[in-house]
């Protein structure tokens, strides 16, 4: 799929980008990523957060419903370095609800992944890897305004991703792992949905396996206030539709007004061949009560 080509592109051009100004500038605060971190043992860091948005209307002219909205985020990462191995670890956890006076209550946002990387560094920023990862919602989703028949529930689908490979880590900020051979299980553990042969498992079945090329990049960037969290994931399955890329990119944006409240942006793009063939987004734009570890 082209578009995933250019997504990455985008993602790899703008951190060579803020590499260049960083030589450029080497007063920059983004510059602080530029020496490698070599603290030993674990290090733990995160965010966790609740978005609330609300609208109220009465005898409005121009029309619209009463709306009340939550989201929960949860983004914490723990890593481990000692001499020339590493473990790195982040769970992403989000569910986010809103309701309108007209359609009640509906879910807005459903995740839960969780990434680890694990290796042995054979150079100064490259090392021989192994990473495991895996995505899944909490409970079931609809195609709104229908809530008599779910499309989705907890692990169906759920993705398990297993691949030897190489990581690119100049700093403790930003990786790419790139693997020429990845495992990848299409879980449906539902037996509705396993029946139906949703997410392109066989009827009745509830695993597909793949194998495939993966590739996964993320970067991890606090400049004054504002601090971006960005993930990106690539999978391609040898089989006949080659050209075609599943894709997820989570994005987060977080300016700090204070200690406790923060504006947010998160955003995730995703193309998954086997749930819909549409590009997939989401939004959610708000102020936020926040902690950070």
């Amino acid at each position: 799929m082209k578009k995933s080509f250019i997504l990455f592109c985008i993602f790899s051009i703008g951190l060579v980008c803020v590499q260049a100004q960083d030589m450029e500038n080497p007063v920059n605060t983004l510059a602080a990523y530029a020496i490698q971190d070599t603290t030993q043992g674990w290090k733990h860091s995160g965010i966790v957060g609740i978005t609330f948005g609300q609208t109220s209307l009465s005898n409005w002219v121009a029309g619209g419903d009463n709306t009340v909205s939550g989201n929960f985020i949860l983004n914490a990462s723990a890593n481990y370095l000692k001499g020339k191995w590493f473990w790195d670890n982040n769970l992403l956890m989000e569910y986010g609800m809103i309701y309108s006076s007209a359609f009640d209550w509906q879910k807005a946002a459903d995740q839960i992944n969780f990434k680890s990387i694990t290796g042995r560094s054979f150079s100064n920023k490259w090392s021989a890897s192994f990473l495991f990862n895996f995505h899944t919602q909490f409970s079931k989703g609809y195609q709104y305004p229908d809530t008599e028949h779910y499309i989705s529930a907890f692990m169906a689908p759920a993705y398990a991703d297993a691949a030897l490979g190489v990581t690119y880590k100049p700093n403790a900020n930003y990786h790419v792992f790139i693997s020429p051979v990845a495992e990848r299980a299409i879980l449906v553990l539902n037996d509705s949905l396993s029946n139906l042969g949703a997410f392109g498992v066989d009827p009745g079945e509830k695993i597909k396996w793949q194998t495939g090329f993966y590739v996964t990049a993320s970067a991890n960037q606090t400049a004054g206030n504002l601090n971006i969290i960005s993930t990106l994931d690539l999978f391609k399955p040898y089989n006949k539709n080659f050209g075609k890329i599943d894709v997820n990119w989570n994005l987060l944006f977080n300016y700090k007004i204070n200690k406790l409240l923060t504006a947010t942006l998160n955003t995730t793009l995703r193309y998954y061949d086997a749930e819909i063939r549409k590009v997939q987004f989401k939004e959610i734009l708000g102020l936020c009560l926040t902690y950070t570890f």
